[in-house]
């Protein structure tokens, strides 16, 4: 996925400015689209009344897939909008210093920086976990519900105005992952068990039968010797 974004950033550049303008827009759509899914994804990830553990691995692993998408996409929205003059190169990187739109323009920064430290910082769960600092890899996670709030005001007003359909769409989106997190908040408080997994073969034991040894002096004397 990077190096196809990459390849259409130079595809870009090279050809015309309508296609700049069409990726512009697009990636970041995408990059939107990427960031739902992987909260999405992320909440499933975190049931513990439905999914086995199977189930909560596949959902991971969709859920990192989902946010590396959206930062590839997200450089790629930068990129195409800093080379258009849409937005300044100060403005693309500088929170809340585009002199036109200061507040929605800096919301998407904002949103972009905090979501490229969360993917950090997933890239890097593993090892916060072997030195025992996993509980800041909590921390800087939880940022990943205001950070896409943010990216979605900023997606629906920083330029055109959207479609209805859009707007529809948008809002089912934020209806879904408050559902989702009030359902993930409400079975940590009510202490929802969590489903283990079960086995996929089940093979009855071997009976064991007790052998008892002849008793001494039972039998002929060959035997005894024996």
């Amino acid at each position: 996925m990077p190096l196809l974004a990459v390849g259409l950033g130079f595809t870009a550049v090279m050809v015309n400015g309508a296609l700049q303008a069409f990726l512009g827009v697009a990636a970041g759509v995408l990059a939107l689209v990427s960031f739902t899914s992987a909260v999405l994804w992320g909440l499933a990830a975190t049931d513990r009344l439905l999914l086995y553990p199977v189930h909560r691995l596949a959902a991971q692993a969709i859920h990192r897939a989902m946010g590396i998408g959206g930062v590839v996409f997200l450089v790629l929205h930068v990129w195409m909008n800093v080379i258009q003059d849409h937005v300044g190169a100060l403005a693309a990187f500088v929170p809340f210093t585009d002199p036109d739109r200061p507040v929605l323009i800096g919301l998407g920064v904002v949103a972009g920086y905090v979501l490229l430290a969360v993917a950090l910082a997933g890239a890097a769960r593993g090892l916060l976990a072997r030195t025992g600092e996993a509980r800041r890899w909590r921390i800087v996670h939880v940022f990943a519900y205001p950070a896409w709030g943010a990216a979605l005001l900023h997606g629906l007003n920083a330029t055109r105005v959207p479609a209805p359909w859009v707007t529809i769409l948008y809002s089912v989106a934020m209806v879904g992952v408050i559902v989702a997190l009030g359902l993930r908040l409400w079975g940590q408080g009510r202490g929802v068990p969590r489903r283990v997994a079960v086995p996929l073969r089940t093979e009855t034991p071997l009976r064991t039968e007790t052998v008892r040894r002849p008793e001494v002096g039972a039998g002929t004397g060959r035997r005894r010797r024996g």
